[in-house]
């Protein structure tokens, strides 16, 4: 009886929740009114000294991968995000900002219920879910509209749910 008892414990304790194993490094995300995806990974090793966070958005419509940042201007001060990519679904299209050049709106992340800005410090426990303000509206004006918006019941918008972790 005993024995049964450890291994019972032993699986609860080694087995946690989906959201504390994932991390700004592994964290999956879906976009619940259309078919995108949001996917954490490592800062890239040259990337700006005050990145924070990286990732990236599939536009499995276009066939279109964008790159995203999360950076903390001067080191303090809420996370801000950036995305670009190429600037239609074109092969060799030039590389494109799907934000305007003033606006670097900040990243926020929801918390057991609670919305925050994104937590940013190394090894940050995922959110459930992150919110990219802009996101729609910025790719709503570009080339990607008419892959994009296809179905009239598709309405994106600028949250992503945690899915789990890669």
């Amino acid at each position: 009886m005993r024995r049964h008892v450890v291994i019972v414990l032993a699986l609860a304790v080694s087995t946690p929740a989906i959201a504390a194993d994932c991390t700004l490094y592994n964290a999956r995300y879906k976009q619940p009114d259309a078919p995108w995806w949001l996917t954490f990974t490592q800062v890239p090793q040259f990337a700006a000294a005050n990145q924070t966070a990286a990732f990236y958005i599939e536009l499995p419509n276009s066939g279109v991968r964008l790159e995203g940042g999360v950076s903390v201007p001067n080191g303090f001060g809420a996370p801000l995000w950036s995305i670009s990519g190429p600037c239609s679904a074109e092969a060799d299209a030039e590389t494109c900002t799907f934000l305007n050049e003033t606006s670097m709106p900040s990243i926020y992340g929801i918390y057991d219920g609670k919305v925050t800005f994104l937590g940013i410090e190394r090894g940050s426990v995922a959110p459930d879910q992150v919110i990219l303000p802009e996101l729609a509206a910025s790719l709503w004006y570009s080339s990607y509209r008419q892959d994009e918006w296809d179905a009239d019941d598709l309405s994106p918008g600028d949250a992503f749910e945690l899915v789990g972790c890669e």
